[in-house]
């Protein structure tokens, strides 16, 4: 990548309706998209960029580095021919930025213009948007489908993951992270030994320390063992404490009434 040659700009720059800003008019524009192959004027230049570079992908004319294929955009399109196009299926140029260039028309203007500089037929239409998989996929029962898995993964799928592989029914699914999960458990058991090592609810085997691993435990008594802190017995002794003091007072209240 490198900056527009003094020359580049000068071409640039001489294209039909570049001498103003495409969307407001403004004199001597700075800043392009690349995506429609159009200048325009600082403000402008923010406004496209909030539309995100899948929508206009923004360039300084002077300051930053552009690529063989973009300045090829650039020298193919222009202002006029940009607002030309539009201008033909109603968008006119006094239209907001971006009920403008998010528009389909717009979309399909930059793949014709995309097409104009690589030397292809132009497009008539949009490409068609791949259909999303995935969550959209009926989902199975789990009594029509074996135990095994519903065909091979497609590219980029995780056969030994937590997400659905594609065709794969409840049944499937379940089996398959059935075997996960045992498959796991015995790596961790080949590893450490016994259970794994690892207790928690229903594994069985050594458990981990802490409130409520031991069955003895009760919140409110605490453990029940030698050394413990009493509850009830600490009570006790403070009872008798303030039994024997109380009778002590009432001695000497008796005696001091005599």
């Amino acid at each position: 990548m490198v900056q527009m040659t003094p020359a580049d700009q000068a071409v640039v720059k001489s294209i039909p309706g570049n001498d103003k800003c495409c969307d407001c008019g403004m004199k001597s524009p700075q800043w392009a998209s690349v995506s429609f192959g159009t200048v325009f004027c600082l403000d402008c230049s923010g406004v496209h960029r909030s539309l995100g570079v899948h929508i206009s992908f923004v360039r300084s004319i002077a300051m930053d580095s552009w690529t063989p294929a973009q300045l090829q955009l650039m020298k193919t399109g222009g202002n006029q021919k940009c607002i030309s196009y539009l201008s033909s299926k109603g968008i006119l140029p006094s239209t907001p930025i971006k009920q403008k260039y998010e528009s389909d028309h717009a979309q399909l203007y930059k793949e014709i213009l995309k097409a104009r500089a690589e030397g292809r037929p132009e497009p008539t239409e949009l490409p068609k948007k791949a259909p999303r998989s995935g969550n959209n996929r009926p989902m199975g029962s789990i009594s029509s489908g074996g135990a095994g898995m519903g065909g091979a993964p497609k590219a980029g799928e995780d056969p030994n993951g937590m997400e659905r592989l594609t065709g794969e029914t409840d049944a499937q699914y379940i089996a398959r992270q059935t075997r996960l999960r045992n498959e796991a458990k015995a790596r961790m058991a080949a590893k450490f030994g016994g259970g794994g090592g690892m207790g928690g609810v229903g594994s069985g085997g050594s458990t981990m320390g802490g409130i409520g691993s031991d069955p003895n435990y009760n919140p409110h008594s605490g453990y029940g063992g030698a050394g413990d802190f009493d509850v009830s017995a600490v009570g006790g002794v403070v009872m008798s404490g303030l039994g024997s003091a109380f009778g002590a007072l009432s001695t000497a209240a008796t005696s001091a009434a005599a």
